[in-house]
Formats: structure tokens, C-alpha cells, sequence
């Protein structure tokens, strides 16, 4: 029998929350962002930090430097949890 565990919902808003741009008083992401934070997480896991930067931007080449930056604290945040 083989048991797979689901991230945390805490886990999932942290990281909608960091893709959708986390600052002092915003307690909560966007729709899109909280849609998107499985699939983040999961890059996060087993992808390189361009990878999940470029899947926040959205853009298909690369990623601007906020999203770069979100992209490491992704990381950093999940890396103690996963």
C-alpha cells in the first residue's frame, strides 16, 4: 500500500501567495495564483529554480527578475516543509 501525501493547504496559500506577490497586509493570493500553487509546488520539488520563475511569469523564454526572486523564496520556504 502506497501512501501519497498532499501538501498542506498553509503550504499551498504560502506559495500562491509568494507568486502573487507577498507584502505587508495582503493575507491572500488571487484566484489564479491559489489555482496555479499546485502545480508550483510540484515544479518547486523536482524542477530548477529558471523553471518555476518562468512558470510564475508565464512567459515561455524566461522570467523577469521579481519572478526570479519569488522563485528562490518558493524554494527556500518549501525546501524546509517538502
Amino acid at each position: 500500500m502506497s501512501a501519497t501525501t498532499e501538501p498542506s493547504a498553509k503550504l499551498l496559500g504560502e506559495v500562491a501567495l509568494i507568486a502573487c506577490g507577498r507584502r505587508e497586509g495582503k493575507i491572500r493570493s488571487c484566484p489564479s495564483c491559489e489555482s496555479q500553487a499546485p502545480a508550483l509546488l510540484n515544479i518547486a520539488r523536482t524542477g530548477p529554480t529558471d523553471a518555476l520563475a518562468a512558470a510564475i511569469c508565464g512567459d515561455n523564454k524566461g522570467a523577469c527578475r521579481a519572478c526570479q526572486a519569488k522563485a528562490e523564496m518558493i524554494l527556500a520556504e518549501t525546501s524546509c516543509a517538502a
